[in-house]
């Protein structure tokens, strides 16, 4: 069964009690109640398979050649910005000292005929809230300019993606589009390398066999910005842009340890040019990693939420596990790094503002 219920929404919020009573006026007769219940074992059954041992996978592709050299020249200018500053470190700047960056924003709530219901509007004001949050010490602000609810059973599924996004994707290359599924898979290897550069999903060559493809472990992937995108690029050269993310990672979603909203920041880190702290994984002195000078080398992604974890122990500092880029689960997610934050603004500046 396929069918799609479209409610798009054009409002302006500024907190979270502005943001749930629109949500709520625009929400379709789904039963929601009796419809979350009859979901429960399903989602307890997908609870179980990733709580067994596995942690959870990010699809996101690995970066291009021309997306590691952006990530050099941006590194460089920044040392060069911060030496040259009155106090050496210009890029420690506060938040609020910084021109704030406005990204609008869609949610599109893509879900199973069974699975209509799972996705409430408390979640997904809470993702909202979570995310706007987990960057404002980065001064990027998201302006949720739309909600909107689709039922289609193969989209659900990430089965033909970009029918989906060609359907649903709103605004600019600039404007950040975030698809929520209830039963996200890796079937279709389009939505998370459609970038024409041959590159394969991201976890198939970073994680050991028991992760390989399986589509109970992932949740979620993102493009990565793309540097050959232009001003007068044509829609069709971006509509896959944007964030698949696995309904149950939102706020009170099922996933335990991975139901708080973090996987969607993580996602995010991407879209603006984040790479994970993991980055190559290795402890060879020199290695570009992650092309980040204040996240220390690590070597592993990090499980679950360890008291401490030094996967480089000849090299200075301890695995950032609290950092959003690595593969901690929600439990640890804390922050991002101040230089995080400013590779965030130099990508934005640089890859997408204004396209």
């Amino acid at each position: 069964m396929q069918r799609i219920l479209r409610h798009t929404l054009i409002f302006a919020i500024v907190s979270i009690t502005s943001f749930t009573a629109p949500v709520s006026a625009f929400t379709h007769n789904t039963r929601e109640s009796s419809s979350r219940s009859s979901n429960l074992n399903s989602e307890k059954v997908q609870q179980r398979q990733l709580a067994s041992s596995q942690r959870g996978v990010c699809g996101t592709e690995e970066p291009t050649t021309q997306l590691k050299d952006a990530h050099k020249r941006l590194s460089l200018r920044e040392y060069r910005h911060a030496e040259g500053s009155i106090d050496g470190n210009a890029s420690r700047a506060t938040a609020d000292s910084l021109p704030r960056i406005e990204v609008d924003t869609w949610f599109h709530v893509v879900s199973t005929s069974e699975k209509v219901g799972l996705v409430t509007n408390t979640m997904i004001a809470s993702q909202f809230l979570y995310l706007q949050q987990a960057y404002q010490n980065s001064s990027i602000h998201y302006n949720l300019i739309g909600v909107d609810r689709s039922i289609n059973d193969t989209w659900a599924r990430n089965g033909d993606s970009a029918a989906m996004k060609r359907t649903l994707r709103k605004g600019s290359y600039s404007a950040l589009n975030v698809y929520f599924q209830t039963d996200l898979e890796v079937s279709d290897a389009s939505g998370a390398s459609s970038r024409r550069n041959g590159h394969h999903h991201h976890h198939i060559q970073n994680l050991d066999k028991r992760d390989v493809l399986s589509s109970q472990n992932l949740l979620g992937f993102c493009t990565l910005p793309n540097p050959e995108i232009t001003s007068s690029s044509s829609i069709d050269d971006y509509f896959n842009d944007g964030c698949n993310i696995l309904a149950s990672t939102m706020p009170g979603g099922s996933i335990e340890h991975y139901n708080r909203g973090g996987t969607t920041v993580h996602e995010v880190g991407h879209w603006h040019g984040l790479l994970h702290t993991f980055q190559d994984q290795t402890c060879a002195p020199g290695a570009n990693g992650d092309y980040i000078s204040d996240t220390p080398q690590q070597s592993v992604p990090t499980e679950g939420c360890p008291a401490s974890k030094d996967s480089c122990s000849d090299l200075p500092g301890m695995d950032a596990i609290w950092n959003f880029m690595d593969y901690s689960s929600d439990d640890c997610y804390r922050s991002f790094t101040v230089e995080q934050a400013s590779r965030m603004r130099s990508m934005w500046a640089t890859m997408r503002e204004g396209k």
